[in-house]
């Protein structure tokens, strides 16, 4: 993939005072553009000769959830900027890394999280279970068009609602399948329609002409607070 892929999940943005910040990204989106999400341990980095800030690096994987154990990880540490990232030796990091044209996984700032949170990793965990990544079409991208009405959903359920879904040559939602006992407390006609009309998805451009019946997607919807403090259902983010 190219990294034109970070542009369509991920946006980097140079504040002002020059500093660097990474908007959160869709876990649905996650599994299906990205090729490697694990947390690791770096044991050592090595910058490339004429490649510029970027390092070869060898590490241990502490847990997997998207890609390949003997995956070689490259890190493109930004050198000399505001978003500049060398991971520290002997830590832990959740990565999320995408492959480049040369078939590498490459990873960056905004696709590195030193701490993660509890919250993420019991999601990433739980998805690893269902084994969604066996089953997600790569290359899609999940929006959200407007605020789901939360008064349809369940506000005391603790945890994700999660929703198979199928598409059509159009790429719209044909079918909502229940996935999780939440999502099949919380699954009905208005549920349906709800979801349908709300949520769309579009497919890179470098991948367009590619068979697109019958794609396979997640809707992974917890609950959140949003900047004025109230309580909606809402795509779950990282």
């Amino acid at each position: 993939m190219k990294k034109i892929i970070l542009v369509l999940i991920l946006t980097t943005t140079f504040t002002e005072t020059f500093g660097c910040s990474c908007s959160s990204m869709k876990i649905t989106n996650a599994y299906s553009i990205l090729d490697f999400i694990g947390i690791i341990e770096f044991k050592s980095l090595t910058e490339i000769e004429n490649n510029y800030g970027i390092y070869k690096s060898t590490f241990e994987i502490k847990e997997l959830f998207k890609g390949k154990e003997n995956e070689k990880i490259f890190v493109d540490s930004m050198k000399d900027s505001s978003c500049s990232f060398i991971p520290q030796k002997n830590s832990k990091y959740l990565i999320f890394g995408y492959k480049n044209t040369d078939g590498k996984i490459m990873t960056s700032f905004c696709l590195a999280q030193g701490n993660p949170d509890k919250r993420s990793l019991s999601i990433l965990r739980y998805l690893k279970k269902k084994k969604i990544e066996n089953e997600i079409s790569s290359n899609l991208r999940q929006t959200l068009n407007n605020e789901i009405n939360s008064n349809l959903f369940e506000k005391a359920i603790n945890g994700i609602f999660l929703y198979k879904v199928i598409l059509n040559s159009d790429l719209r939602i044909k079918e909502i399948l229940p996935s999780n006992e939440n999502a099949k407390r919380n699954f009905n006609e208005k549920i349906r329609k709800e979801l349908t009309s709300k949520i769309g998805y579009k497919i890179n451009e470098v991948d367009k002409g590619i068979r697109t019946e019958n794609l396979i997607s997640y809707i992974i919807l917890t609950w959140e607070y949003n900047y004025e403090n109230d309580k909606i259902i809402t795509t779950t983010k990282l």
